[in-house]
């Protein structure tokens, strides 16, 4: 069975990490943010093929983990009545 993975948003850039790393990376991305430095992440690209992501904590303004609930976060759930 595949491992899933969960969509990073960094900037304006999306990537993959795999559902087993993302608390990890969720984690290093929160404290990069919070103490404003630079961090080496090992994300995947469109076709999984990892590549090394310079994310810039201090000069981030959002990143964003799509967990892949349902409903998706810019959906309203509830009667349409």
């Amino acid at each position: 069975m595949a491992v899933r993975t969960k969509r990073i948003k960094l900037g304006d850039q999306v990537w993959k990490v795999s559902g087993t790393e993302a608390d990890s990376v969720e984690a290093a991305v929160e404290a990069a943010m919070t103490e404003g430095r630079v961090i080496k992440l090992t994300l995947l690209n469109g076709d999984d093929t990892p590549a090394t992501v310079i994310f810039n904590g201090k000069a981030a303004l959002l990143a964003v983990i799509d967990d892949g609930a349902v409903p998706r976060p810019t959906e309203i759930s509830g009667s349409m009545e």
